[in-house]
């Protein structure tokens, strides 16, 4: 009996139930009522996080045929859970399976006994990925049903033989917990289902899909983790709830287009499983179902994009959403399409049954989503051998063709930024990449003999997105997230192809943030005082742990030759390298004492605010997040050097959200009072550095003598047939060229790649006294890098960044994302530089 126990091991803190239980024993499977003591998907009824855990924890402990495991803390300290559910003869060997997924996904360490073994009797592992974006909610209560059903249901339990489950009830815990307790309070309201006036996710809010291939968040650590380096599903399925008044639910196939390193027997399990799930939706009487739309196959960073360049079948289905948990009521005139792939509202090929219109709930979302999950168990069950045979096939093409070379590895240098390289090293052991170190060489070698081939190289070339006009000289289709996302150009980092084989053996590292051999170390030299280059990300960590020390900081040089020299206190970490050491401070200018750093955080949930957060706090430069409040109650040069106003537009930031939307002490923004404030700073010699649209306060209400060039608000649907099409770059990586002379501009080479998410540039009339700090090239042909534009006729020789004096203060723009979803490195210390000064005289009243 001993070896038939089953033990979960939840955290205590959160009243997660804690439990061993004897599978021998005669015990009644719990439904999700009578643990939760809630009506699962009732109108206004949600569990929170706890609630669902639970739940998990009874069932499991209850029934032989669930195990849930944790997979670690979130980033506010919950437990996220994932519930493996299958036969019980399945859970009993879940080490065996699980060994052999892992040989399934490397076919070099599989035998040919081993692997017709695999495709007679292997299951197919499939994941259930719910609630990643927190207020789409529903799915995490469906996720209970789904796993009793899956527990219990005889026809279910018989498709399981053939099929292990790895169902995570939301991928973002804290926001689950978050928007519940939001929701519940919000119930009578005006308020009632409506926004919440903070990120629910503690940094990035809805970007938590947005973070699959950099890897920087807590919580797509601990799944890229369980996917590419401990079970290796052949399917992913990312369930997922959209806007209210189109389609009922979106499956796939879907739009065009077709990243190239999306294998086409991928895009056909997508298809196949897609047409599956909208069969069996439409023979249960669900109408509104439809495909082709919206959705496309390009971008590498969600949830279910990054698994399609690891041999693994990556599905989305998007629901139409309710408000959180309150029902809505939708007239027929009120359904509209204007989507791609539903241009109106009517019945179509890809939309053959509309939804007529009526009361939508949150229990129709539920049964939506468990027909969708169970005609994926089912179908997994029925096409068990041939997901096993075309994953191993998958694995075993991609190791061919990297043999073949074109190219045959990658070689990463240290380069001038080695904190950046570092990095980029860390966000591919995340996603399961080989590497290693050759003898006498003081690179990383990635070679791409290797089963994730397609996510290296889709990472590291240039994207060029296609030009798909609507209609001939038409307007053309944009992607669905992001056009260009080139890694090395964004770090800026020195990667560089080998189209020759390597002879020279490699050595593996397995560390998840693997660092160069020591051999790329230069001299370190002798003294009190270390020398540190203005290139290398590390270094502004250093400088600010220096001042907050009380140590001076010394500048020396201008552009990519810019140093800090100062002395760094044993408190101090020092990863990588040791720094260059000098005998003596230079004389020159000087940062005398840290700046008193403010961030402005409104009420709006603003993403960048929360990704430019994170940023800061990783490289442990302290600010004071400033809201609507702190601002209006004045005095702030007294308090503080420089504020920072995260990428939002004016509305945003002077209106903020209605007091229809939030409760009143959240409503409204800075309104006159706060940009008064502001200006009252910035002329009083406090510096105002501004983010992309943030922009649009100097123009508008500090009446800077630079004109803002922006992208036409909806030009694509604008634009008539043959007309000059204008300015456009949905996600892209530009060139711009940089002036080494000006203080932000410290450790930057005099070109350099600038995220451009249809961002902002600057027109600086001559005799400004405005300062250029980087600029487009004068060539349309010399700006885009990777992705997508069209139009750039009107930013060429336009400026990316200025600095602009205001009063006693300045101002410095930022056009393009300075610090984009925590990937751009290559420009972090821009941003780094804004706020440390630029020297001495910076901090003078």
């Amino acid at each position: 009996m001993k070896n038939r126990m089953t033990r979960i091991h939840l955290a205590i803190a959160t009243g997660v139930l804690c439990a061993s239980t004897s599978l021998g024993a005669q015990t009644t499977v719990p439904t999700p009522e009578s643990i939760t003591k809630l009506e699962i998907g009732a109108d206004r009824v949600l569990a929170d996080w706890s609630q669902i855990t639970r739940y998990f924890g009874a069932l499991a402990a209850a029934s032989p045929a669930v195990r849930v495991d944790t997979l670690g803390p979130t980033t506010e300290k919950r437990p996220f859970v994932v519930a493996t559910i299958s036969t019980p003869e399945n859970i009993a060997r879940l080490a065996k399976i699980r060994a052999t997924q892992a040989m399934l996904a490397d076919p070099r360490k599989l035998s040919s006994s081993a692997e017709a073994q695999a495709i007679a009797g292997q299951p197919t592992v499939i994941v259930i990925a719910c609630n990643i974006h927190a207020t789409e909610i529903a799915s995490s209560q469906m996720s209970m049903e789904l796993a009793y059903r899956l527990a219990t249901n005889d026809t279910l339990q018989r498709a399981l033989r053939d099929v292990v489950v790895l169902l995570i009830p939301s991928m973002n815990p804290d926001g689950e917990q978050l928007v519940t307790e939001w929701y519940r309070a919000s119930i009578g309201t005006p308020w009632e289902g409506g926004p919440l006036p903070w990120l629910y996710h503690h940094y990035v809010g809805h970007d938590d899909n947005r973070d699959w291939y950099m890897v920087t968040q807590q919580e797509t650590r601990l799944v890229s983790r369980m996917l590419y380096q401990s079970w290796f599903p052949e399917i992913f399925y990312d369930v997922h709830q959209q806007g209210s008044y189109g389609m009922r639910i979106t499956v796939p196939p879907h739009v065009d287009p077709i990243d190239p390193f999306v294998d086409p027997l991928i895009v056909r399990g997508i298809n196949q499983i897609g047409a599956k799930m909208s069969w069996e939706l439409e023979s249960r009487g669900k109408s509104g179902v439809g495909d082709g739309a919206t959705y496309d196959l390009w971008w590498h960073g969600g949830a279910r994009s990054a698994p399609t360049r690891h041999n693994m079948i990556g599905l989305l289905t998007e629901a139409a959403s309710v408000r959180i948990a309150t029902p809505l009521t939708i007239a027929p005139g009120q359904l509209v399409g204007g989507e791609r792939g539903l241009p109106r509202y009517e019945r179509r090929v890809n939309f053959p049954n509309p939804w007529p219109g009526g009361v939508w709930r949150q229990r129709d979302i539920i049964d939506y989503e468990l027909i969708a999950a169970e005609a994926l168990v089912t179908l997994a069950s029925d096409q068990r051998a041939e997901y096993v045979r075309n994953f191993i096939a998958l694995g075993r093409k991609a190791v061919r063709a990297g043999e073949k070379g074109d190219p045959y590895a990658y070689r990463v240098s240290a380069g001038r930024d080695p904190e950046a390289s570092r990095r980029l090293l860390e966000a591919l052991r995340y996603g399961g990449i080989e590497m290693g170190t050759i003898a006498g060489s003081s690179d990383v070698f990635i070679p791409l003999a290797q089963p994730y081939r397609a996510h290296v190289m889709d990472l590291f070339e240039v994207q060029h997105f296609p030009k798909m006009e609507r209609y001939p000289g038409g307007p053309v289709e944009k992607p669905y997230d992001v056009a260009g996302w080139t890694l090395p150009l964004q770090m800026g980092v020195s990667v560089s192809r080998m189209d020759t084989a390597i002879t020279s053996p490699i050595t593996a590292t397995s560390a998840m943030a693997p660092d160069f051999p020591a051999s790329s170390c230069g001299a370190t030299g002798n003294g009190p005082y270390v020398s540190l280059d203005a290139s290398d990300t590390r270094s502004y960590e250093l400088v600010v742990d220096a001042l907050k020390s009380g140590e001076r900081v010394a500048i020396t040089g201008a552009g990519d030759g810019a140093r800090f020299i100062t002395r760094i206190t044993g408190k101090s970490p020092i990863v990588g390298c040791a720094p260059t050491r000098v005998a003596a401070m230079p004389q020159g200018a000087t940062i005398g004492r840290l700046p008193r750093i403010a961030m402005y955080k409104p009420w709006t949930a603003d993403i960048d605010e929360g990704w430019t957060r994170f940023v800061l706090e990783q490289e442990r430069i302290p600010f004071v997040s400033l809201t609507d409040s702190m601002v209006r109650a004045g005095k702030l040069r007294d308090q503080y050097d420089v504020i920072l106003v995260p990428d939002m537009s004016f509305r945003e930031m002077h209106d903020g959200m209605s007091a229809s939307q939030v409760p009143p002490r959240y409503a409204g923004g800075l309104g006159d009072a706060g940009v008064a404030e502001l200006d009252a700073f910035t002329r009083g010699g406090g510096t105002l550095v501004l983010l992309d649209r943030a922009s649009e306060f100097a123009t508008s209400a500090l009446k800077v003598a630079v004109r803002r060039i922006t992208v036409p608000r909806q030009q694509e649907e604008n634009e008539a047939p043959g007309a000059a099409q204008s300015l456009y770059a949905p996600g892209s990586i530009l060139r711009v060229l940089v002036d080494g002379a000006r203080y932000v501009a410290r450790g930057m080479s005099d070109t350099a790649a600038v995220y451009f998410t249809n961002s902002v540039t600057f027109d600086v009339p001559a005799g400004s006294a405005a300062q250029v700090i980087a600029r487009y090239p004068d060539r349309e042909s010399d700006i885009l890098l990777s992705g997508y534009l069209q139009g750039g006729s009107a930013i060429a020789g336009k400026a990316a960044a200025v600095e602009v004096p205001v009063g006693r203060g300045r101002v410095v723009m930022f056009g393009f994302r300075v610090q984009y979803r925590g990937q751009s490195y290559g420009t972090f210390k821009m941003l780094f530089n804004a706020l440390l000064g630029e020297g001495a005289s910076t901090m003078q009243r």
